[in-house]
C-alpha cells in the first residue's frame, strides 16, 4: 500500500509539472503569436476596423512585415491599432495603412502601401494616412433600396413590357455590332480599310519614315526650318532686329523722329485735323460745283449743257474761218498796191 501511495504521488507530481510546462508553453507561444520578438511598434488610427483581430497580418507588397497588436478605442470614437513590425523592415513617413480582406468573406489584415519619402517612421511612430475597409453590411444596405425599387418596377405589367423592349433593343444592337464587326473584318468601310488595307499601312509607314527623316534633317539644321531652329547667326540677326525694333518703339513713344512726332505731337495732330476739315470742305465745294455743272447752272454749266449755245459758238467759229480766208485772199493785192505806190513816188 505504501508503494502504491508513493507511485500515485509521483504520478501526481509528474502530471502537475506537465500541466505547468504546458501552461508556460501556451503562454509563450501566445505571446510570440501576438507580440513577436525583434519587432518595433507603429500605430495607425482608423474610422473603423470591423473584423480585424489581434494577431492579424501586416503586409507590404504582399510580404508579411509584422502582426497586429492591441486594438483600442480613442476618445474621438476611432480605432487605434498597434502594429508590431519586424526589425528588418522600415516604413516611410508618407506610407498609407489600409484594412484589407483575404477574398470576399476572408480574414481582415492591414496592408501598408509604401510612400516616396526618404525618411522612415521611428519606433512608436504614427502612420498619418489610413483607409478603413468597406463594410459589406453598408453595401448591402445601400443596394437594398435599389433592389426593392427594381422589384416594384418589374412587378408591374408596364415594367415587364419595358424590360422586354429593352431586351429586344439590346438584341438589335448586338446584331448591328456583329454586322459592323463582320464588315470591318472583311475590310469594308473606312474602319475596315484602316484595319485591313496593306497599301494604307505601307503609306502610313512611308509617311512615318519621311517624318523621321525630316525631323532628323531639322535636328541637323538642314533646310529652311532647320536653319530657323539651329542657325545661331540667324538667331542673333533676329535678336538684333528685335532690339532695333524695340529701340524704334521707344523713340516713337518718346515722340522722336517724323513718325514719332506724327504719333505724339498734339499740335501736328490738330493741324492735320484742321487740314482734314479744310480738305473735306473743299471736297464738298467741288462736289457742289460739279453738281451745278451737271445741272447746267452757271456760265460753265450752260457751256457744258446748253445745246443752242454750242450751235451758236459753232456758227461763230465758221464765220471767223470765212473772214480769215477773205483777209488771206486780199493780203497779196494790198501788198502789191503798197509796193507800186512807193515806186511811183
Amino acid at each position: 500500500m505504501k508503494d502504491r501511495g508513493k507511485t500515485e504521488v509521483k504520478v501526481g507530481i509528474f502530471v502537475f509539472l506537465g500541466l505547468v510546462a504546458l501552461f508556460f508553453l501556451t503562454v509563450r507561444l501566445a505571446q510570440e503569436a501576438f507580440t513577436p520578438k525583434n519587432t518595433y511598434k507603429l500605430y495607425a488610427v482608423f474610422d473603423s476596423v470591423s473584423g480585424l483581430i489581434r494577431g492579424a497580418k501586416v503586409e507590404m507588397a504582399g510580404v508579411q512585415i509584422g502582426k497586429v497588436g492591441n486594438i483600442e478605442l480613442t476618445p474621438q470614437g476611432k480605432a487605434k491599432v498597434e502594429m508590431n513590425i519586424f526589425q528588418q523592415y522600415k516604413v516611410q513617413e508618407d506610407a498609407v495603412a489600409v484594412v484589407r480582406t483575404f477574398g470576399v468573406l476572408g480574414d481582415k489584415f492591414i496592408e501598408i502601401r509604401p510612400g516616396s519619402s526618404a525618411r522612415f517612421l521611428p519606433e512608436g511612430g504614427m502612420i498619418a494616412k489610413t483607409e478603413s475597409p468597406v463594410d459589406l453590411d453598408q453595401i448591402l444596405a445601400s443596394i437594398g433600396p435599389t433592389v426593392e425599387g427594381l422589384k416594384e418596377l418589374l412587378g408591374t405589367k408596364e415594367g415587364q413590357e419595358n424590360l422586354k423592349a429593352l431586351v429586344a433593343n439590346f438584341r438589335e444592337a448586338s446584331a448591328s455590332i456583329k454586322s459592323i464587326a463582320e464588315k470591318v473584318e472583311k475590310g469594308q468601310g473606312t474602319l475596315g480599310k484602316l484595319l485591313t488595307d496593306e497599301k494604307l499601312y505601307r503609306d502610313l509607314t512611308t509617311t512615318a519614315e519621311n517624318l523621321k527623316i525630316l525631323s532628323a534633317k531639322i535636328e541637323k539644321g538642314e533646310g529652311t526650318l532647320g536653319k530657323l531652329i539651329k542657325d545661331e547667326e540667324l538667331y542673333n540677326h533676329l535678336k538684333n532686329t528685335s532690339q532695333s525694333l524695340e529701340k524704334v518703339a521707344k523713340k516713337l513713344e518718346k515722340g522722336e523722329g517724323t513718325l514719332g512726332k506724327l504719333i505724339s505731337d498734339e499740335e501736328l495732330y490738330k493741324d492735320l485735323k484742321a487740314l482734314s476739315k479744310d480738305l473735306r470742305a473743299t471736297s464738298q465745294s467741288l462736289h457742289n460745283i460739279v453738281t451745278k455743272i451737271e445741272r447746267g447752272e452757271g456760265t460753265l454749266g450752260k457751256l457744258v449743257k446748253d445745246e443752242s449755245l454750242y450751235n451758236e459758238a459753232k456758227r461763230t467759229l465758221r464765220s471767223v474761218n470765212r473772214a480769215a480766208k477773205g483777209v488771206e485772199e486780199q493780203v497779196p493785192i494790198t501788198v502789191l498796191g503798197t509796193v507800186a505806190g512807193a515806186a511811183m513816188k
